[in-house]
């Protein structure tokens, strides 16, 4: 019953990463247009707000994963029997290897976003 309909899984997952990627965008121009405010408190509000728009496509792009990873678990060898012959679940999982690779980058932005604030915790914890 799994594979009943596996191209329509597919596409919702791709749907998913296609959103993820426009929404970092978002926070990309988020994070750009701050600059062009002239009042520091108006940047940092906007640069927080890139951050959580960073987090909520990391938090997308997380859930697509571990829904690929699990319906690609679950589907037994009967179930691939039934599917039709253009649906390689090899070339699906390389799919998840790449949606975890875009999850990386996403972090590593989340990071990035977030270093002004670590260092100031990180300043105010060590007295320096």
């Amino acid at each position: 019953m799994i594979a009943n309909n596996p191209q329509s899984f597919m596409n919702g997952y791709l749907s998913a990463m296609r959103n993820s990627i426009i929404t970092v965008s978002l926070g990309v121009a988020i994070y750009g247009f701050s600059r062009s405010f002239k009042k520091i408190d108006s940047r940092k509000i906007m640069k927080n707000l890139s951050v959580l728009v960073y987090i909520f496509s990391f938090l997308i792009i997380l859930n697509s994963n571990l829904l690929l990873r699990q319906y690609l678990k679950t589907i037994t060898a009967e179930e691939k029997n039934e599917m039709p012959n253009y649906i390689d679940l090899h070339i699906w999982k390389r799919y998840e290897y790449l949606g975890w690779f875009l999850n990386v980058i996403v972090f590593v932005i989340i990071f990035l976003g977030l270093k002004e604030n670590i260092m100031r915790l990180f300043k105010f914890m060590t007295g320096l």
